[in-house]
């Protein structure tokens, strides 16, 4: 069975502003029109690297495509998700190296940053309470809810 890939789309204010919207339209009417049942197309919150939106990344693969454009959608199905062909001519091109980085963990901008909060930020939907939950989100709650009394419930707010 053909590996699974979830296609993200960011949607935060800069790459919204240069047509993430129609991108992630265009990406999802691709993936229905071929029939591709094992790849999801999902948006995320801002990455914080505007200035290459929009933004486009491929997981597992850990791809990471700048200034995509929605006419493009056609391309990248094609070619990296049906052909497995990573689009080089969409990579992140390091100024000072001038060389193309292709997974976003090693860009300068990404690599030395340690997410704590926005750990997964770019990994799920932050519209999607599923997908929070299977990263870990509200766990405090579900323990408020359900395995606390609410005596200890207060307690544990008055800490």
């Amino acid at each position: 069975m053909p590996e699974e890939k979830t296609i993200f789309v960011c949607q935060g204010t800069g790459c919204v502003s240069n047509k993430s919207i129609p991108l992630y339209n265009a990406l999802k009417e691709e993936i229905e029109k071929r029939g591709i049942k094992n790849v999801k197309v999902d948006f995320t919150g801002c990455h914080g690297f505007c200035e290459k939106g929009p933004l486009v990344i491929i997981e597992p693969d850990g791809i990471l495509y700048t200034l995509v454009k929605p006419h493009q959608a056609g391309e990248i199905v094609e070619r990296h998700i049906v052909k497995g062909e990573p689009m080089k001519n969409l990579f992140y091109r390091d100024p000072v190296r001038n060389e193309e980085i292709p997974l976003y963990k090693e860009i300068g901008f990404y690599k030395g940053q340690l997410r704590l909060i926005l750990r997964n930020c770019g990994k799920i939907n932050p519209e999607s309470i599923d997908d929070a939950l299977k990263v870990g989100a509200y766990t405090a709650l579900r323990k408020a809810l359900f395995e606390m009394k609410p005596e200890e419930v207060i307690e544990e707010i008055k800490k």
